[in-house]
């Protein structure tokens, strides 16, 4: 997968959807809500090119219920991995809210974010389950080719099945 050939908004899309995919490893469903709230907001942000970065990033970098926080607790290395999967695509939007609203300054953790996200979102997700190299190729082609039905929101609330 060569992320590089995909546009901004496209990486955008890419990012939501291993988000959205990594969530179906959470199983507590007040942290799920969180992810899905945080998820809604990025989606925002792709559709409309108006979001806060500050806001985004408070999903990340929250002392009582981070995203950060979660994946640091965590000792099931699945879940772990899916944590990252999510830290890395909203820490990847975030970035480009911030961008996008002209702002020079970021918050430090986001000012390292670049496209070399993307490999560690990819590996991370293949580490959860052997059939994520499968999705992972479906989506990129998706986003290659700018389906716009792959913006069509379907919540994951249940694992999958292993």
């Amino acid at each position: 997968m060569e992320i590089c050939n995909l546009n901004k908004k496209n990486k955008c899309v890419f990012a939501i959807k291993v988000a959205e995919r990594a969530s179906r490893y959470i199983v507590d469903s007040e942290k799920l809500s969180l992810i899905n709230n945080a998820i809604e907001i990025a989606l925002t942000f792709v559709q409309t090119e108006k979001g806060n970065g500050e806001v985004l990033y408070n999903f990340l970098d929250n002392e009582n219920n981070g995203f950060t926080i979660f994946q640091e607790m965590e000792i099931e290395e699945k879940i772990k991995a899916a944590w990252d999967c999510i830290i890395d695509a909203i820490a990847y939007i975030t970035k480009e809210m911030y961008l996008g609203n002209g702002e020079k300054y970021f918050p430090e953790p986001i000012e390292i974010v670049d496209d070399t996200v993307f490999a560690h979102m990819i590996n991370t997700l293949k580490s959860c389950s052997p059939e994520e190299s499968e999705f992972l190729e479906n989506l990129y082609k998706d986003c290659l080719n700018n389906q716009k039905s792959i913006l069509r929101r379907k919540p994951q609330y249940a694992p999958p099945t292993l």
